[in-house]
């Protein structure tokens, strides 16, 4: 589990809220309670203001508020930021900071829900920060419906509404209000602090309402990487630079802008002092200044840009969602009226025309191979030779996807190795009604491939190393593209060895081509499987057996691992024993890689999808994801 959805049960989404009746007084007398045990944060009138702030007394409480005011990022990532506190004594002295206090956001816009969620992606991706984590993880957020001003720009980004990402929601009805939860802990909030709404008669689920915003981004927003991806050079950032203050208002005010600095301020007795963290800017003119002076973006129009590609672009590409959620706070602050919404209609106004109307779903089309050979393997699984129309540029472990027009396609290893050609071969087994498709095509028809895709084994890192192949069942798929292109160059390499197991020998995966293996000599071949009277006389034990006896050297090692997850937990801590260090472990996570553009969803791992990031992975670069390897 991440460390956001660790903060949201996914039991509790919408599918599974509770929804309750909350009339206005249930409100103000929930608000009471909770003050009692939490600092609650709300907008309130401070001094002919709406501030969001803590608030002293529940009749100050504002859930009808214009979206100007101040977002609750402060809350969460203050704007000032004691990291720990220090003594310059004998000894360097370090104090880390308090805990964070439970506290109650109450009344958050579906935008700034949204920007929490950014927020979240970013600070706990890698390295979690932890002094945000802390208040995150000690607050709980309650949102509240909206009505967008002429700055807004949700309905456009589709943050006008939101589904998941609060702990409970008020949707506004009539003269009262919808309460909807959203995680354990806001159900747990409505139990001890409101019991007569948590037992009340559940509501009927409201559908999720879409907003009125008059402010709009006049393309579908999934363009945007491309279109950003052209106006690198465009004539707008200088634009942009000459009537930029370089104020940096725009991003100091986003929710979820997070770029900051960090220093020391030592007390007035130069003895103790506290490293803090401030918000910083890159609109501001020392932001990417260096050491020896040197300003990688030294002009405005640079910083301009830069703002607008973060927002629009680099985070579209490593989250696939916009970091703007379209409140409109920088533009209504704009002392030089720049407008988010007016510069992307002007890129897309002038984009060039093969831009905006390129074919929709053209990367989905597949084009044409035609069936060269087909060889039975076993009862259920089929060997196909294809032949593609053009040359196929791929790395060992990398896939395609096949289909049969009217059936559908799905994603298939290619089992032969790259020679830069337009020569492949894919293992099918009859299982549904596509592949029993695929099973009845003959010599000379034709099917549709899209492809390659993924990650593959880095063959050109692992030259000059010992090679430790360990297939299971049909793991041996994947292994025998990385085997073969091995074998081509058999002089590039050290010793290699494979270890192929399976139920019985009917179930392995190419055995004329392991028994060739077993002789040639060219490698160390050794096969298991669990069928006592196997007539090939080969070990009735599973395939970690084979690992008795192995003599490798782990410092010019490479492991490469590929079958049924089950398999990892036992094989995974033999290679450490051994030696192995977890760079040179190389795991085969296939998933039902549906789409192959790593946009359906279907092969999500955490925060990654293994069609665009795999299938084969270091040990290194997926230990830390809790769903990547069976524990």
């Amino acid at each position: 589990m991440t460390p956001a959805s660790s903060l949201q049960n996914p039991s509790a989404l919408l599918s599974d809220s509770h929804w309750r009746a909350m009339p206005q007084a249930d409100v103000l007398r929930f608000v009471r309670s909770l003050l009692l045990a939490y600092d609650v944060v709300g907008a309130q009138n401070k001094r002919g203001r709406i501030v969001l702030d803590s608030l002293q007394d529940a009749a100050d409480l504002l859930l009808d508020f214009p979206p100007a005011v101040h977002s609750p990022k402060k809350f969460l990532f203050p704007n000032w930021d004691q990291l720990f506190r220090f003594k310059l004594d004998e000894n360097i002295l370090l104090q880390p900071e308090t805990a964070a206090p439970p506290r109650i956001i109450f009344g958050m816009h579906p935008c700034d829900l949204h920007a929490v969620k950014i927020l979240d992606d970013c600070l706990f991706d890698g390295e979690s920060d932890s002094s945000y984590r802390a208040k995150r993880e000690a607050t709980l957020l309650v949102g509240v419906d909206c009505t967008p001003d002429e700055y807004c720009f949700c309905t456009s980004l589709g943050t006008d509404r939101i589904a998941e990402g609060f702990d409970l929601f008020l949707h506004r009805r009539d003269d009262s209000y919808l309460l909807q939860s959203g995680s354990e802990r806001g159900l747990q909030l409505l139990q001890n602090h409101a019991p007569e709404i948590f037992d009340g008669v559940a509501e009927s689920p409201l559908p999720l309402q879409v907003k009125q915003c008059s402010n709009k981004v006049q393309f579908p927003i999934e363009s945007l990487p491309s279109l950003m991806e052209e106006a690198y050079e465009d004539d707008i950032w200088q634009e942009l630079g000459q009537d930029c203050l370089g104020c940096g208002s725009c991003t100091l005010l986003c929710p979820s802008c997070y770029c900051f600095n960090v220093q020391d301020k030592l007390e007035i007795n130069l003895q103790e002092g506290q490293r803090i963290r401030t918000w910083d800017s890159c609109q501001f003119d020392q932001f990417a200044q260096i050491a020896d002076g040197e300003n990688f973006r030294s002009s405005q129009a640079d910083r301009q840009r830069h703002r607008f590609y973060r927002k629009y672009k680099y985070l579209w590409d490593k989250y696939q969602r916009t970091a703007c959620v379209g409140c409109g706070r920088c533009s209504r602050e704009c002392l030089s009226q720049i407008e988010p919404v007016e510069v992307l209609n002007r890129l897309f106004a002038t984009a060039p025309p093969a831009l905006i109307s390129d074919q929709p779903g053209s990367e989905y089309q597949p084009q044409m191979a035609q069936v060269l050979e087909v060889r039975s393997l076993s009862e259920q699984d089929r060997l196909f030779k294809l032949q593609l129309p053009q040359p196929l540029d791929f790395t060992p472990g990398c896939f395609v996807e096949l289909s049969v027009f009217g059936l559908g396609e799905a994603p298939f290893s290619i089992t032969s190795p790259p020679d830069g050609g337009n020569l492949i071969e894919v293992v099918i087994r009859k299982a549904g009604a596509l592949t029993q498709a695929l099973h009845r095509t003959r010599e000379g028809d034709s099917i549709g491939i899209r492809g390659p895709f993924g990650t593959g084994y880095p063959l050109a890192q692992m030259l000059g190393k010992d090679l430790l192949l360990v297939a299971g069942g049909r793991g041996l798929l994947a292994i025998r593209s990385l085997l073969l292109a091995a074998l081509k160059q058999r002089q590039e390499f050290g010793r290699i060895t494979l270890l192929c197991g399976g139920r019985d020998i009917e179930s392995l995966m190419f055995p004329q081509d392991l028994l060739d293996w077993h002789q040639s000599g060219l490698l160390d071949c050794r096969i298991a499987v669990k069928d006592q009277q196997n007539h090939w006389g080969v070990p009735a034990v599973d395939v970690s057996y084979l690992f008795k006896d192995l003599e490798i050297n782990p410092q010019r090692t490479v492991a490469a691992v590929s079958g049924p997850p089950g398999m990892y937990r036992q094989i995974n801590p033999l290679l450490f024993r051994m030696g192995l260090d977890d760079e040179d472990i190389y795991l085969n996570l296939e998933r039902h890689m549906k789409c192959g553009l790593g946009k359906c969803g279907k092969c999500r791992i955490n925060n990654i999808c293994v069609c665009e990031s795999g299938p084969i992975f270091s040990y290194h670069s997926i230990k830390h994801l809790a769903e990547a390897i069976e524990r």
